[in-house]
């Protein structure tokens, strides 16, 4: 499956630290923040986590040394929730230890894994504060959620939500997944704590510009967040505006699992890829 490399290099910043890093340096330089996640998840082993957990500790070791003002995203699966709750707190544990002088995140992964996931945040960010959450606009869960969050006094990335859950657990269609994102955003923005705003949509970052414009809230109270790789175009088009433009920055072995997901979790996910490599090599975003 290497031949899928060239086509994941876009995404992923490398496969190992030192790539990374350029990728990293090479944005921070053209004005942008980064949030870096080591590629990996559902560890099955004590010494795979244990193992990604130092993986995260060599990074901020190197950030640190290099003085770059970096945030990290990591995935709780990765860190042990499978094998062992307490094994998976005290490896993240020892990593927000670390960052202490750093944002750090938890991703959101598949509705099984919700409820731990922000259950073990809340518990965790009671001793480290530099702890914040993303959560999923399409589920339906999701407004009980953002209440509980801002009540912890908790940071948000608001994604709309990648993974193919049923109708069960989520809207599927774009328009309500859409509407919901619209008004959980709107909530963030004025309660929340630093919220990062993370899609590419653009009907949705109009209805965001229009919005904090119309509400005075400073560009610099809040985030868009875009993913590496992806409409660099808007990236750039929110940057030159004047707002704070984070790029979520994977990298590491594991890039094909990461790089497949991204194309199959959703069936338009290979046209919304294919769609906005047309877009940004013409200049036809929407953003102005």
């Amino acid at each position: 499956m290497n031949i899928l490399y060239p086509f994941a290099k876009r995404f992923i910043a490398g496969e190992d630290l030192p790539t990374a890093m350029k990728s990293i340096q090479s944005l921070q330089t053209s004005g942008y923040l980064s949030t870096v996640d080591i590629l990996g998840e559902n560890t099955h082993r004590r010494d795979q986590a244990q193992q990604a957990q130092k993986s995260y500790l060599d990074l901020l070791n190197q950030v640190d040394k290099e003085s770059l003002p970096m945030d990290l995203s990591l995935k709780v699966t990765q860190m042990g929730l499978d094998i062992d709750w307490e094994l998976c707190k005290k490896n993240i544990s020892e990593i927000l230890n670390a960052a202490s002088g750093h944002t750090v995140r938890f991703d959101i992964e598949g509705s099984d894994y919700t409820k731990q996931t922000i259950n073990l945040c809340i518990e965790l960010h009671e001793t480290y504060r530099n702890l914040g959450q993303a959560l999923q606009a399409y589920l339906y869960r999701t407004g009980g959620d953002v209440e509980r969050l801002l009540d912890q006094g908790i940071s948000i990335r608001l994604c709309k939500g990648a993974y193919n859950e049923s109708a069960t657990n989520a809207w599927t269609s774009m328009e309500d997944i859409r509407a919901n994102f619209l008004t959980l955003a709107k909530i963030i923005l004025k309660e929340g704590f630093l919220p990062a705003i993370a899609t590419h949509d653009e009907y949705i970052l109009t209805e965001i510009l229009e919005f904090v414009k119309k509400e005075n809230i400073s560009p610099k109270s809040f985030y868009f967040e875009m993913l590496y790789g992806v409409r660099r175009d808007i990236h750039k088009a929110l940057l030159d505006k004047g707002y704070q433009v984070r790029i979520y920055v994977p990298y590491g072995k594991s890039w094909l699992p990461y790089t497949l997901r991204r194309l199959t979790e959703k069936k338009g996910n290979i046209l919304f890829v294919m769609r906005h490599l047309f877009r940004e090599t013409f200049g036809l975003s929407k953003i102005n």
